[in-house]
């Protein structure tokens, strides 16, 4: 059941976005496998049940992921046999575009990528966003709270909320370079969770942000989620 002050149809947007970024999240992360060479044509591919533990991620979003990759003629789903790589994998995606040239990429290269581009973009966010992505922003906040009070997994709603600030800028180039580093936040966000009181902060400083965005406050939204980000920051630099 749903909590918050959303209305309905808010309500159903804020799921599309929190399911479309949860299997978008799968999608990266499985490509990745991919161009890695972690997994190689024709090998079979772990068990839906497997994977989703793997990801941190419901087994029907990665179910969802799987079928649009049968789609895209990258895996083969053989009922009764299991998944396997095809052959032929496609090119996943433009080569200008790949992390796989980048290496081994650490928590803390990480985070310092995202110490330059989030501030900027709750700024923006805070600027540019509709009423509508206010709306559901403050509610992900909310609902990022009830889950860490009830102790459940709030993987799929963090990335959410990221995801639209980053949309709620405004800006097709920032917004495409936090799509670009979504699939190592996924590993980078196990890391994190495990911080002592981490979680806690993580969702106090969610609900200021979206507040600050709701309230129009720029300066303070970019201050705020630059404190979200140091926070993490720190504890892997000390």
């Amino acid at each position: 059941m749903l909590e918050g002050n959303l209305e309905p149809i808010e309500q159903r947007k804020v799921l599309k976005l929190m399911k479309t970024m949860a299997y978008e999240t799968a999608i990266q992360a499985i490509k990745e496998k991919i161009k890695t060479g972690e997994w190689k044509a024709g090998d079979r591919l772990p068990t839906v049940q497997q994977l989703a533990v793997e990801l941190s991620l419901g087994i029907s979003t990665v179910r969802e992921a799987l079928r649009i990759l049968e789609n895209q003629r990258i895996v083969s789903i053989e009922h009764g046999r299991g998944m396997y790589l095809r052959n032929d994998p496609l090119l996943l995606e433009d080569p200008t575009t790949t992390l796989e040239q980048l290496g081994n990429i650490s928590l803390v290269s990480l985070l310092e990528a995202r110490l330059l581009i989030e501030p900027e973009l709750a700024s923006l966010c805070a600027k540019h966003a509709t009423d509508s992505q206010i709306q559901q922003l403050r509610y992900l906040a909310d609902q990022m709270v009830v889950q860490m009070q009830k102790g459940g997994d709030f993987f799929e709603t963090d990335m959410a909320f990221h995801q639209l600030i980053a949309e709620g800028s405004n800006n097709p180039v920032l917004i495409r370079m936090m799509s670009m580093i979504a699939p190592i936040s996924v590993e980078a966000r196990k890391q994190t969770n495990t911080i002592p009181n981490m979680r806690t902060k993580a969702s106090n400083y969610h609900i200021l942000i979206a507040i600050a965005i709701e309230e129009r406050h720029a300066e303070q939204a970019k201050l705020l989620m630059e404190a979200h980000i140091r926070e993490m920051l720190r504890m892997f630099i000390q």
